[in-house]
């Protein structure tokens, strides 16, 4: 199955911010206007005329990137809880500001656990991501999924400090 990773488009965390949301709360960000002029240019893009399903992470800067998309294109689309981003803190209890989410960030980068927290490995990702994928693979020949950078770097294998440019598009063959 050919399946089309695209990153989010252009978030705008001013309002979750000026909310003080921390955790899980910062994902309900919205796109910025160049966020949303971004998703309109690629939604032009033809790989949306070969795709028969697109896949959207279950974040609003992900979901409002989808909009954008299927306002151009007929395509159905369906939210998957595991095409979120990486997880800094996989019981979603303990963060409690953006310090702690750098410090398990660092720990990922590096493989270590300095900072107490219990964070996603890179094969946690690639696991959860593969575990939508095989859903469809046998039922579609191309997808896209609407997601984040660090599921685009693991599932394609790119250098963490690799840059992922918003609404970025990647192909994978997935068996």
């Amino acid at each position: 199955m050919k399946v089309y990773l695209i990153r989010h488009s252009q978030p705008d965390f001013t309002q979750v911010d000026k909310a003080g949301y921390v955790g899980y709360g910062r994902d309900l960000t919205r796109l910025t206007t160049k966020g949303i002029q971004i998703a309109d240019k690629v939604a032009q893009s033809p790989i949306f005329d070969k795709m028969q399903l697109l896949l959207v992470s279950p974040y609003t800067r992900t979901m409002e990137t989808a909009m954008e998309f299927v306002k151009y294109n007929d395509v159905p689309t369906q939210v998957e809880l595991l095409l979120h981003e990486w997880r800094p803190d996989k019981t979603g209890r303990k963060l409690e500001g953006y310090q702690q989410v750098k410090s398990a960030y660092n720990d990922y980068v590096h493989g270590t656990h300095n900072s107490g927290f219990d964070y996603e490995t890179p094969q946690d990702i690639i696991n959860r991501v593969e575990s939508v994928l095989d859903k469809y693979k046998n039922k579609y020949s191309c997808i896209g999924c609407v997601t984040h950078g660090q599921v685009i770097r693991q599932m394609v294998g790119l250098n963490l400090k690799t840059q992922i440019p918003y609404c970025g598009i990647y192909q994978i063959d997935y068996d």
